[in-house]
């Protein structure tokens, strides 16, 4: 059964374009197909939480276009992003699945949801993400405010990238999440080698995520994002963050369990975007209750 450490990459081809993902653990089940936050690829993932989920479930991984070891270029649109999740799912041969999405990709997971055909998508899990444009949806404006994005969006060595890392996915005020923060970089970096692990991406391409999550955010195109359609989805959702998420603020988490119909909501302490790292542990035991209950409540 294949780990994260020792998964190898596979390669589909849609629309003239190859994507590159890894099958973990079983081959049986509903697969829970993990979409990757800005600028990280499949190589990215840290191994705490990957390798216990897909130690009781299939897992997929993927790189969208234009990212890792995938063709083609990265869509500018969120929409984009999700009918190639759902054209990748379709060529696999994937009938049904849990989809988890962390900070872009949970942007990114709310489409795939909203725009998938009926039944294709189980269970939706959103990690450290937003939905779009809409009233009461908190967004940063000033430059205090875009520091942290700042630090990930231009930060190129890996020096540089492990900097952002701390400064941004983890409490800089907290001992306990800096330590944290340490040993997630430490796993991340030594789960697969340095020689053939895929590069964050460039600039030309972060870019590109950037106009995605720009427009995502616009007002003006508010009827091609997720706030006003969350009340559709009646799938079961698990939104997840910490309490002093950054990056996407986290009351925007407890925004889109207002307006989700069938939503479960889990903030952490002492931590931000990087909770799911932190608190590797404790969430991947959340993930696998929430995906094997039979029935869940709208409210638990």
């Amino acid at each position: 059964m294949a780990t994260y450490e020792t998964a190898e990459n596979q390669y589909t081809a849609v629309g003239g374009v190859r994507y590159a993902y890894r099958r973990l653990g079983p081959t049986s089940g509903v697969p829970l197909v993990m979409l990757m936050h800005y600028r990280g690829t499949m190589d990215h993932w840290d191994p705490a939480l990957i390798n216990p989920l897909a130690a009781s479930r299939p897992v997929i991984l993927l790189d969208n276009s234009g990212v890792g070891s995938s063709g083609g270029d990265v869509p500018k649109s969120f929409a984009g992003w999700a009918q190639n999740v759902i054209d990748v799912a379709s060529a696999l041969g994937v009938r049904q699945m849990d989809v988890f999405g962390f900070s872009m990709g949970g942007c990114c997971a709310q489409m795939v949801a909203l725009n998938a055909p009926l039944g294709l998508v189980r269970r939706l899990i959103l990690a450290g993400t937003t939905p779009s444009s809409g009233p009461g949806v908190k967004r940063f404006h000033s430059t205090a405010e875009m520091a942290p994005f700042v630090k990930l969006s231009t930060a190129q060595t890996e020096a540089e990238q492990r900097a952002a890392f701390l400064a941004t996915f983890f409490p800089v005020a907290s001992r306990r999440s800096q330590a944290a923060g340490e040993e997630s970089w430490r796993r991340i970096m030594a789960a697969r080698p340095s020689s053939t692990r895929t590069p964050q991406l460039d600039g030309k391409s972060a870019k590109r995520q950037g106009a995605a999550f720009a427009n995502f955010m616009d007002p003006g195109q508010a009827r091609d994002g997720s706030f006003e359609r969350l009340k559709e989805l009646q799938i079961p959702v698990l939104i997840a963050n910490g309490a002093e998420d950054m990056l996407l603020p986290t009351e925007n988490s407890f925004l889109m369990y207002k307006l989700l119909p069938n939503a479960h909501l889990h903030l952490y302490p002492d931590s931000g975007h990087g909770f799911l790292y932190q608190y590797a542990d404790h969430f991947t035991a959340l993930i696998n209750m929430f995906l094997d209950e039979p029935a869940v409540s709208s409210r638990l």
